[in-house]
């Protein structure tokens, strides 16, 4: 297999650019892996970032605080940066990218239990935990910080293993890689790879590392001459995993996986700031599973699809997402482009949800806009921080949102499905945009194109338990039954 450049100087480039260093001699020590990033590359200007006294390299990632869908939209940037570690760890924030002194700060989601220290426009906090960290400044979601705080690296593969492409630290330009059956990518910490990569019917494959997959090279697919370049690409892929890596700025969708089976996702960031830059999308795949990852878009974030064939088994667990534009958890719009016969859409887990802005459409949506049968889906413990749905001139602004409609994106025109058998058990919402519960909307389309059996069960908004359909404001027609709140 070609290789970038000799092995030898690959571990000379990794040791120049990731350490482990002890904290302290204390009992249980901290470990903790810096990676320094790519010498082509300047540190952010916006945010000086250091983990026990050491700086951090922060990387300028595509963001969109666009709130409507625009064609012709520019992202933003804010700030990011990522390490691993083991024990404890003191995060140390100054922001002088920013308009106005730092007076008070957020580290996100809630759950933390994290409460900065802000002092002379310095923001400090400590973390024992691997996981992802956001720090809004001044209670503005503009220039916020996304620190991925990852456990420690292990089952780092071999670079002399012939199935292995080692990608080393440093900043690399690639053609689109193309992997085969059995072969593994690594992406090492401290590597950005502008590429695209593929998997084409093969399976066992592995894409891991710590290093990010950078799509700004290209510009947005809707522009002239541009198309849509997908960083992570499944396509009839088997018994393939995805672990530890960034994927930012793509020019559309991030990760994709289509009529595939038996993928594993753990531990995987996504941020994009692009039209239809959708996080996580699995098209008539079969036992999909993320875990422990991390979704910023501007489209919807987590998507459920039918293209070619049904879908079932597909599992989201330990997620934090912030949604730009669009839908957090979307089933649809299209479930059922490939003209199946009998096409379904069943067991879905949501599970373990958090959700720190949701800024455009509903967060909860099922869409069902061709002829199949959606059911057996459930989302269970979802917390909703920031639920500021503005919508479309005034419609869309729904919490929740289940229909049965033609659509734009609609192939079986004038054929209607079912959506039966959804349970949301454990849906707490913290804040919303007037301070009121929103709206929800459930709508069927006839005698034999219904919504049936849908419970909510322990929704929870602004503090207030929610016991009926009239107090959550849920709007149902004559094509819904079996509508309950518990």
């Amino acid at each position: 297999m070609k290789r970038t450049t000799p092995i030898l100087m690959l571990v000379l480039m990794l040791l120049l650019t990731a350490w482990v260093m002890p904290a302290t001699a204390e009992e249980n020590p901290t470990l903790l892996t810096l990676y320094e990033g790519p010498k082509t590359m300047t540190t952010s200007a916006t945010a000086k970032v250091t983990a026990n006294g050491n700086d951090l390299f922060v990387y300028d990632v595509m963001v969109n605080h666009e709130h409507i869908w625009n064609a012709n939209t520019q992202p933003t940037t804010t700030p990011m940066t990522y390490f691993d570690f083991e024990g404890k760890v003191r995060i140390e924030v100054e922001m002088p990218g920013l308009p106005d002194k730092v007076e008070s700060a957020a580290v996100i989601p809630q759950a933390w239990g994290i409460t900065p220290e802000v002092k002379d426009g310095k923001v400090s906090f400590i973390i024992t935990e691997p996981g992802q960290y956001t720090v809004v400044f001044n209670d503005n979601v503009n220039k916020a910080l996304h620190i991925f705080a990852n456990p420690l690296e292990t089952d780092v593969p071999d670079p002399d293993d012939p199935n292995v492409y080692y990608i080393p630290s440093g900043e690399w330009v690639m053609d689109a890689i193309a992997l085969e059956d059995g072969q593994t990518l690594y992406i090492s910490g401290g590597a950005v790879l502008h590429t695209i990569i593929s998997v084409n019917n093969a399976k066992n494959v592995r894409i891991c590392g710590r290093g990010i997959i950078d799509g700004s090279d290209y510009d947005a697919w809707n522009q002239p001459g541009s198309y849509a370049r997908v960083p992570i690409d499944l396509n009839h892929a088997k018994n393939d995993t995805i672990h530890g890596i960034i994927v930012a700025n793509s020019n559309c969708w991030n990760v994709n996986s289509y009529s595939s089976k038996h993928v594993e996702i753990n531990n995987v960031k996504v941020i994009s700031g692009r039209q239809n830059g959708d996080g996580f999308t699995f098209q008539s795949c079969t036992d999909h599973t993320v875990t422990n990852s991390f979704a910023r878009t501007w489209d919807d974030s987590l998507v459920i699809k039918n293209y070619s064939g049904s879908t079932k088994g597909i599992t989201f667990r330990n997620m934090q997402v912030w949604t730009d534009l669009a839908q957090s958890m979307e089933i649809g719009y299209e479930t059922d482009k490939g003209w199946t016969l009998d096409p379904e859409i069943s067991d879905v887990l949501f599970e373990n949800i958090t959700v720190l802005y949701n800024f455009h459409k509903p967060v909860i949506s099922i869409h069902n806009s061709d002829d199949a049968y959606v059911h057996a889906i459930v989302y269970r413990n979802i917390v909703v921080e920031n639920a500021f749905m503005q919508g479309d001139n005034g419609n869309n602004k729904e919490l929740i949102e289940m229909t049965l409609q033609n659509s734009a994106w609609s192939t079986v025109k004038d054929e209607f499905g079912s959506i039966d058998d959804v349970l949301i058990d454990g849906l707490t919402v913290l804040r919303t945009l007037d301070g009121k519960v929103p709206a929800s909307r459930l709508s069927g389309y006839g005698e034999e194109n219904r919504i049936t059996n849908v419970t909510l069960r322990n929704v929870t908004i602004l503090g207030e338990k929610m016991t009926n359909l009239k107090q959550m404001k849920l709007r149902t027609d004559d094509y819904c039954e079996g509508i309950t709140v518990e």
